[in-house]
C-alpha cells in the first residue's frame, strides 16, 4: 500500500539506510521517510592503474562496486576514460574516498568530496522546499515522486512552517561572552523566561516547550557558537535527554569554528550545529538570513539544491559552486575534487594589462548639486553570459584559432559550447530582473509581498555580486584567472564606452567606480538621463539605470590625508527625497551608536536643503546639534551602551605582543574564560584610550560596570572626525570645531578624560 503525501521536501540527511526524508503536508504535519541512495566517485588513471584500482575496489573495508565508463572532462570538452566507484554505505562514502587517496595523487579524483544530501538531489532532480507528491509504502520507503515544482519557478509556495525562537535575555551582554544561560522562547506571539538555576530543571522546561509546540525551525541567536553546544553539554553532564531532534535515532550533525584571512583581514566562521528532522538556524552565524531574512534563505536553497540548514551557514562561494556542480553531473561532466586548471603563461607586459581589477575616477572631494547617479545593472553577471565567459570557454583548447574577443587582453573565448558559469548564472540574472519588476508593480514597500520579493532579489544579488570573485579564487573548483581578467577587462571598456557616450552628450563626470558613474550637466532632466541609459546599454549590451538624481552629494576626503580624496565615501540626498550614505561613520560597523545617532541627526538638518548654498545657511544649526550632543557626552550621563565599539581581532589573545585597545580586551575576557578565536568580534566601551591613568584602556561589555565610566576626550574626538567629514569642505577641520564649541581650553582637558 502506498500513501501520497502532498507537501514539500523539508529536510534530508544520510543514514544508514540510505537518505533520510522529511516531507511537509499542506497542513503542517511531518512525515519521515527513506530513499536508496549509492553515491558513485570516478578515478581517472592510465590503464594499468586502472587495473589496480578496481583491485583495490574489490579489497576495500567499505562494500564498493567498480565498472569502466566514460565521462566529460570540462576543460577539454572531450571524453576520458574513468573508473566508476559506487559506494552501498553512504555513512561510510568518505571513508571509501580515503582508502583510495593513500594510493593516488589527489588530481585524479572526481565526485569525491561534495555533500552526500547534495549529490543525492543533483541524481534525483529534486531539491529543498520542492512541492509535490511524495509516494511512501507501508515500511516507510520513498517509492514514487511527483513534482509540482521546478527549481525555475518564481511564484512558488512555501509550507506553513512553525517557528520557535531562542535567545538571550540579557541584551547587554551577548550570549558567547556569558559564563551561564538564561533562556527567552518565543512562540505563538508569547514569550516564556527559563534560567538556569537547575540545569536539569532548564533542559526539562526546554523539552517541554519543544515537546508542546514542535517547531519546524529553531531560531537561535549564537546557537552555533555557544547556546546549543551549551545545552548538549548540560544534557551530558544531567543525562537529561535533549529533544533538539525529531528524528531520536539520527546524532547532531557538528562542525568546529575555523579562522580564515579574506580580502585583506582575518574572517571568523562559528561552527555548525544542524539537527535532524527539524532545522536550526542561527541568525548570527548565517550572511544570508542578515541580508535577506527566510525569504532569501528559501530562495538560495531552492536553486542551489543545498539543504536549508547547511545553506544558512554556507557562503555564497558554495551556492555558486553547487549550482556548477549540478549543471556539471546532469550534463556527465566531471567535477574534480581540487582546482587543477594552472594560470597560464603570460609576457610582462600582459601581466601589467591583466592585473588592473575594475576602472576608478576617483571623485572631486566636496559637495556638488545636480548630479545624477547611473549603475550597470548586475554588470559582471551580464558580461560572463552575453559574452561566454566561463573558466572553460576563455582561451579554450578547441578554438585555437578563433579571432580575439577580449578587451585589451587578445583572449581567446569560445564559439562552440555554452560555458558553465554563463549556463548556471542565466537564470539568476533573469530571477533577480523578474523580483524587482515586481516590487516595481506593487510600488508600496509595506506590502508583505513586496517585502518577500525585496528579500529573494537581495539574496540573488549578492549571488551575484560574488560569482565574479569566485571565477578567481584559487580553490574554486571551475576557477581560471584568465576568466577573471577578462570580465575585468570588459567591464573597464564598457564604463569607458560609457564616460565617451556621456561626455558627447554634454555630460561631465565627477565620478566613476567599476559600475556605477555619477555625472552633472547644467539643467539636465530625468528625461535626460534616461535617453543617456537608453544609449549606454545599446552601445555596451549591458543595461544600465538611473539610480537618482541628487539635490546634493559629498565626496569626502580621506580620513588620513584631507587632500586625497576616497572612491568609495559619499552622501547624497536625492530629488525624490531619500538619502544615500556609503563608507562613513553612520555605515561602519566599529562605530557606537551614539555617533551614529548624532551624524543621523545632522543628516535630517542637511535634507532641508535644496543645494550647496543652502547647506552653508545650515551650519549654525548643525553646530548646535553637535554642542547638544557634546554638552551629554562631556557631562557623563551619555548611555554607556550607547558608546560601544565593536572591532573584530586579528589573533588570539596570547598571540598579542602589544597592548592596543583590541589586545587588551581579548586578554580580559580570556581571563575571564571567554576564548575568541582570531577574526571574532568583540564589544566594548572605551575608559582611558591612553591608558595613562587607568591601564585597561577599554572594558569589555561583558565585564563593564556602570561606574567605570566612559574617556569623555577620547569619544569627543570620534563625534568632532563624524561631524567632520561632513563640514571640513566648507573649511570647518577637527581644530576648529573644537575651537568653536569650546573645547580647546585649559579648564576642559583637566577635567579629566574618565567620567564615571
Amino acid at each position: 500500500m502506498i500513501t501520497t503525501v502532498r507537501g514539500w521536501l523539508f529536510d534530508l540527511y544520510p543514514s544508514a539506510q540510505g537518505m533520510t526524508l522529511w516531507i511537509i503536508d499542506e497542513d503542517g504535519n511531518t512525515h519521515r521517510c527513506l530513499d536508496t541512495f549509492t553515491p558513485t566517485f570516478y578515478l581517472h588513471l592510465p590503464p594499468p592503474e586502472m587495473a589496480r584500482a578496481e583491485r583495490m575496489a574489490e579489497a576495500c573495508p567499505v562494500p564498493v562496486a567498480h565498472c569502466r565508463t566514460q565521462r566529460m572532462e570540462l576543460y577539454s570538452g572531450t571524453m576520458i576514460d574513468v573508473v566508476a566507484c559506487t559506494v552501498h554505505d553512504t555513512m561510510r562514502a568518505r571513508e571509501a574516498v580515503w582508502f583510495f587517496e593513500k594510493e593516488f595523487p589527489h588530481f585524479v579524483f572526481f565526485n569525491t568530496d561534495i555533500p552526500i544530501a547534495q549529490l543525492y538531489l543533483y541524481h534525483t532532480q529534486l531539491f529543498p522546499l520542492a512541492f509535490g507528491d511524495y509516494g511512501i509504502d507501508e515500511t516507510g520507503r520513498l517509492v514514487d515522486t511527483i513534482l509540482h515544482d521546478t527549481t525555475g519557478s518564481t511564484e512558488y509556495r512555501l509550507p506553513p512552517l512553525s517557528i520557535m525562537a531562542l535567545r538571550n535575555t540579557d541584551s547587554f551582554v551577548p550570549l558567547k561572552h556569558q559564563r551561564s544561560i538564561q533562556l527567552e522562547i518565543s512562540y505563538d506571539n508569547t514569550d516564556y523566561v527559563l534560567e538556569q538555576e537547575n540545569p536539569a530543571d532548564l533542559l526539562e522546561g526546554l523539552n517541554r516547550h519543544l515537546a508542546r509546540y514542535d517547531p519546524d525551525i529553531l531560531l537561535t541567536e549564537y546557537g552555533d557558537a555557544t547556546l546549543m553546544p551549551m545545552l548538549y553539554s548540560l544534557s551530558r553532564h544531567t543525562r537529561v535527554p535533549l529533544l533538539l531532534n525529531r528524528d531520536r535515532a539520527a546524532d547532531y550533525r557538528i562542525t568546529k569554528g575555523s579562522s580564515y584571512f579574506q580580502y585583506g583581514k582575518i574572517i571568523h566562521k562559528d561552527g555548525a550545529f544542524e539537527l535532524a528532522g527539524r532545522w536550526h538556524i542561527d541568525a548570527e552565524n548565517s550572511f544570508t538570513v542578515v541580508e535577506s531574512d527566510l525569504d532569501g534563505l528559501f530562495e538560495l536553497s531552492r536553486i542551489t539544491q543545498i539543504p536549508v540548514q547547511h545553506q544558512s551557514r554556507a557562503s555564497i562561494g558554495n551556492g555558486l559552486s553547487s549550482m556548477q556542480f549540478s549543471w556539471a553531473y546532469h550534463n556527465n561532466i566531471l567535477i574534480p575534487s581540487k582546482k587543477r586548471e594552472p594560470e597560464e603563461f603570460k609576457s610582462a607586459a600582459t601581466l601589467i594589462l591583466a592585473d588592473r581589477g575594475g576602472l576608478t575616477f576617483q571623485p572631486p572631494i566636496g559637495y556638488y548639486e545636480d548630479v545624477g547617479e547611473l549603475d550597470f545593472v548586475s554588470m559582471y553577471p551580464t558580461i560572463m553570459v552575453r559574452h561566454n565567459v566561463s573558466p572553460e570557454t576563455v582561451n579554450c583548447r578547441c578554438c585555437p584559432d578563433a579571432p580575439p574577443a577580449v578587451p585589451e587582453l587578445d583572449y581567446r573565448i569560445c564559439k562552440r559550447r555554452e560555458g558553465i558559469v554563463p549556463a548556471t548564472l542565466r537564470p539568476v540574472v533573469a530571477r533577480r530582473l523578474y523580483y524587482k519588476k515586481k516590487k516595481k508593480e506593487l510600488k508600496t514597500r509595506n506590502d508583505p509581498l513586496w517585502i518577500r520579493y525585496d528579500r529573494r532579489q537581495t539574496a540573488l544579488k549578492w549571488m551575484l555580486v560574488t560569482c565574479f570573485g569566485y571565477l578567481g579564487y584559487k580553490n574554486a573548483r571551475f576557477g581560471k584567472i584568465e576568466a577573471h581578467e577578462s570580465v575585468n577587462a570588459f567591464s573597464r571598456d564598457a564604463l569607458l564606452t560609457a564616460k565617451e557616450i556621456a561626455e558627447r552628450n554634454g555630460f561631465h563626470l565627477l565620478h566613476a567606480i567599476v559600475d556605477s558613474m555619477w555625472l552633472k550637466k547644467p539643467g539636465a532632466t530625468e528625461q535626460d538621463y534616461e535617453r543617456l541609459c537608453d544609449e549606454i546599454s545599446a552601445a555596451t549590451s549591458i543595461d544600465i539605470s538611473l539610480e537618482g538624481i541628487y539635490k546634493w552629494i559629498l565626496f569626502p576626503a580621506s580620513r588620513m590625508d584631507s587632500l586625497l580624496p576616497t572612491a568609495n565615501r559619499y552622501i547624497g540626498w536625492y530629488q525624490h527625497g531619500e538619502y544615500k550614505v556609503r563608507g562613513i561613520e553612520v555605515r561602519r560597523h566599529d562605530t557606537p551608536k551614539f555617533i551614529k545617532e548624532m551624524q543621523k541627526q545632522l543628516f535630517d538638518i542637511l535634507a532641508h536643503a535644496g543645494n550647496v548654498d543652502e547647506i552653508k545657511r545650515y551650519i549654525p544649526s548643525v553646530l548646535e546639534s553637535v554642542q547638544s550632543s557634546l554638552q551629554l557626552l562631556s557631562s557623563g550621563k551619555a548611555n554607556p551602551l550607547d558608546l560601544v565599539i565593536r572591532k573584530n581581532i586579528s589573533q588570539e589573545a596570547s598571540e598579542y605582543g602589544n597592548n592596543s585597545v583590541n589586545a587588551v580586551v581579548a586578554r580580559m575576557l580570556e581571563d575571564a574564560g571567554v576564548h575568541l578565536a582570531a577574526g571574532e568580534s568583540i564589544s566594548y566601551i572605551l575608559i582611558d584610550a591612553t591608558g595613562k591613568k587607568k591601564p585597561e584602556k577599554a572594558k569589555p561589555v561583558a565585564l563593564y560596570a556602570f561606574e567605570d565610566g566612559y574617556d569623555i576626550e577620547k569619544y569627543i574626538e570620534l563625534c568632532l572626525k563624524a561631524v567632520e567629514t561632513l563640514l571640513l569642505p566648507f573649511g570647518w577641520n577637527m581644530e576648529k570645531l573644537a575651537e568653536y564649541l569650546g573645547l580647546n581650553n585649559k579648564n576642559h582637558r583637566e577635567k579629566g578624560a574618565i567620567c564615571p
